[in-house]
């Protein structure tokens, strides 16, 4: 017996996932599901920046009124707190914690989101034929794979990465994070953050800075890549927001 086709769009809130959707439904394109995987640093505060976090519910809230979508947030069951303090059961460090994810082998992507969706989508192929529809503009042709059934509307659409930003724009769901120039791809406490993110975090969050300085005491691993410590960048930071220039008098 032949499964009924279930068309699923992969949404992050950036400005073409978002561009994506706004197509599909102006389109009138087949849409069953649209999935999120929101990552949690514990289990009450998000991995998602702050100002991203607003937006995102502001984001839903239009993308339910004005499109009739109705997004699905996943997430793991682990936070990753949770999974910091998790202790390996298997390789060299049985029974040492997991730290701050090393550049080779981290955990947090895999474990805290890569697993999730996959995960929901082996639940999905047991009742469906799915077919995922995945928001990459047409001039990134170097992040395209060709797979069967997953479907690059932008692509075929012939929407480049300004086109999909001014649909954004255009329909009020262009996240204020493009222009603040934030990092935006990870979440707020990614050792792999610009130090202009990170600067962002130390400066205007000092409560999640705070978190991230009691996790440094705990890491068997450092949470640079560079060796560079929490309480390295916490001296490192403070030194350049404390230094003033002649512009600061002007």
């Amino acid at each position: 017996m032949l499964k009924k086709d279930y068309y699923v769009a992969s949404l992050s809130y950036g400005k073409d996932s978002l561009a994506m959707l706004i197509k599909i439904k102006e389109l009138g394109l087949p849409l069953d599901e649209v999935i999120f995987c929101e990552i949690m640093f514990d289990d009450k505060i998000s991995g998602i920046h702050p100002k991203q976090l607003e937006f995102i519910n502001e984001a839903r809230k239009i993308l339910k009124e004005r499109f009739d979508i109705d997004v699905i947030h996943l997430k793991a069951i682990k936070s990753y707190k949770e999974q910091f303090y998790t202790k390996k059961e298997k390789g060299k460090r049985v029974g040492q914690i997991y730290g701050f994810p090393v550049l080779i082998g981290a955990w947090c992507n895999g474990r805290l989101k890569l697993q999730v969706i996959a995960k929901h989508f082996v639940a999905l192929k047991k009742q469906y034929n799915v077919i995922q529809y995945i928001g990459i503009a047409s001039d990134e042709e170097e992040r395209i794979k060709q797979k069967d059934n997953v479907i690059y509307p932008l692509v075929d659409l012939g929407i480049t990465e300004d086109m999909a930003k001014d649909i954004c724009i255009n329909n009020n769901l262009y996240s204020p994070l493009y222009n603040d120039d934030i990092h935006r791809d990870g979440c707020w406490f990614c050792n792999k953050a610009s130090i202009k993110s990170l600067m962002d975090v130390y400066k205007n969050y000092p409560d999640y800075w705070k978190l991230l300085l009691e996790l440094d005491r705990d890491s068997p691993y450092t949470f640079r890549a560079n060796g560079e410590t929490v309480h390295d960048l916490d001296k490192r930071l403070k030194k350049e927001t404390s230094q003033t220039t002649i512009f600061d008098f002007m």
